[in-house]
């Protein structure tokens, strides 16, 4: 008998251990949840406050890397021909131009064609003494430059352009398979040839095409727009309105040309009146027929 109480009470032990284990991990396991859910709910309002529209202006806006420096697998058993264009803003067109040729030169590349252009937006002017006028202009520079550099080099030019730009505005790369690039060019050229070019100067070009896709493969095409904030300049010029006043003839002067003027101009009226001597012949053959024939007249009409 006191055999199966102390079994009873054993059990009673065993059971009552269990039941605090379970409610210990549940409660560490619920400990362990809620700060995965706070930090699930963190990364959600995180989220949500990232897509939103910020109000605060961007003074710079670029990514940290352009192109994949990576070779693809798939693009080094081919030939393939690269291009990109790149636009962006930066704080000064001329330094910029003068930095992406020191960069073209260090990888071996060169630079097929630069332009920079100052285009005046708007002008306003005001006289100042001594027949000048004083001239404020805004300019907005631009610059556009072509650049030629080795094809696997390419990825790693752009990426370098970063440190020269404030904003990115636009971004553009293709690559393309030699034998599609070249059946492309030799469809643009058959499309311009006339009818009677002769067929050697026609595989003359097709050859020179061939060249020129060849040259593309090895040496990427790059174009490069980029433009910096307007500025004002100003610079003094001539007013020649204010000079021909200034340097002009008196009044006197000009009134005695008046007065030789008007005296050409009356033996000009002369000159004119003179030419027309057949006009007053005929008036005056008029006026005497009609003396001779004013008895007939009234005598005819009474």
């Amino acid at each position: 008998m006191k055999n199966k109480y102390l079994i009873a009470m054993l059990t009673v032990i065993l059971i009552s251990g269990c039941s605090k284990k379970t409610e210990e991990m549940a409660n560490e396991a619920s400990a362990e949840a809620q700060p995965t859910q706070v930090s699930t709910q963190q990364d959600q309002a995180a989220e949500s406050t990232s897509n939103e529209p910020s109000p605060t202006p961007a003074t710079t806006q670029k990514p940290e890397t352009i192109l994949n420096e990576q070779v693809n697998p798939a693009e080094a058993s081919r030939k393939m021909v690269r291009e990109a264009n790149v636009s962006f803003e930066s704080k000064d067109v001329v330094k910029t131009a003068l930095e992406i040729e020191k960069l073209t030169l260090s990888l071996g590349g060169f630079i097929e064609q630069k332009n920079i252009d100052f285009m005046v937006q708007e002008s306003q002017s005001y006289p100042i003494a001594d027949g000048k006028i004083k001239i404020f202009e805004k300019v907005n520079p631009q610059a556009e430059m072509i650049i030629r550099v080795p094809s696997e080099k390419a990825a790693h030019f752009v990426n370098q352009l970063l440190p020269l730009m404030h904003f990115l505005n636009r971004q553009q790369y293709s690559a393309k398979r030699y034998e599609l690039k070249l059946l492309e060019e030799k469809m643009s050229q058959t499309q311009v040839v006339p009818d009677h070019v002769a067929a050697a100067q026609i595989n003359e070009i097709s050859r020179l095409t061939r060249l020129e896709v060849q040259d593309r493969v090895r040496y990427s095409t790059i174009v490069i727009g980029f433009s910096q904030p307007a500025t004002v300049r100003e610079h003094i010029d001539i007013n020649l309105d204010t000079i021909a006043q200034l340097n002009g003839d008196s009044v006197w002067q000009r009134a005695w040309y008046g007065i030789q003027k008007g005296w050409q101009f009356v033996l000009s009226l002369l000159v004119v009146l003179i030419t027309i001597w057949p006009l007053y012949l005929i008036i005056l053959i008029g006026l005497i027929a009609y003396r001779v024939m004013k008895p007939y007249l009234q005598k005819w009409f009474k």
